[in-house]
């Protein structure tokens, strides 16, 4: 994990040392052959998945609980949650969620632009790969600052889908989605609190 977080900042990774990690198990019957380079997705494939990678390596360091939601996962009394495979935890742990999270749930909804919000926008007006990663890895140490997990494996599809202008619209419509629902979901909350 440490080879991963070596090129955060500039965006290399030391592929002859991280390799063995990230092509000795490629699922080549779903993702296709890492090697075929004629394949249009194959590369945007590789550069999702070692981003998402370098992400969860700069999310886990330092932290004994586990930073990657994953269906299924067994508690910290040993039980399964009921809802592992549910749609709403799900997104409890995705990326629009999990920025709402870290942004310290604004009291007035819409009252101000967050610097959450502000690094979110700032990635929908530059969409461009290389300005997302920066500001992401921005946002991933802030969630590993107050111990917020996510879902990687929706993540590194959204990584994906980042790379196409056809499909990167997409993919800030659900983060949108996700942030702004849990920002209503809790003042709905506190509305409630308040009249009892």
């Amino acid at each position: 994990m440490a080879l991963l977080r070596k090129g955060l900042n500039t965006g290399a990774i030391r592929w002859l040392s991280v390799g063995i990690d990230l092509y000795s198990d490629w699922p080549r019957g779903t993702l296709g052959d890492p090697i075929n380079e004629s394949d249009y997705y194959i590369q945007p494939e590789i550069r999702a998945i070692a981003t998402s990678l370098q992400m969860y390596a700069l999310h886990q360091q330092s932290k004994s609980e586990a930073m990657a939601w994953m269906p299924g996962r067994i508690d910290a009394t040993g039980a399964m949650s009921e809802q592992a495979n549910n749609v709403v935890q799900r997104y409890l742990h995705s990326f629009g969620h999990a920025c709402y999270e870290i942004d310290g749930k604004q009291d007035d909804l819409g009252s101000n632009v967050t610097p959450i919000l502000k690094q979110l926008q700032s990635m929908e007006d530059f969409p461009n790969f290389d300005n997302i990663r920066h500001h992401l890895y921005s946002l991933i140490r802030m969630m590993r600052g107050q111990s917020v997990s996510l879902d990687y494996s929706s993540f590194a599809r959204d990584l994906y889908d980042l790379q196409f202008p056809n499909s990167c619209s997409s993919v800030f419509d659900r983060w949108a989605r996700e942030y702004f629902t849990a920002q209503i979901n809790q003042t709905d909350a506190k509305d409630q609190a308040l009249e009892k």
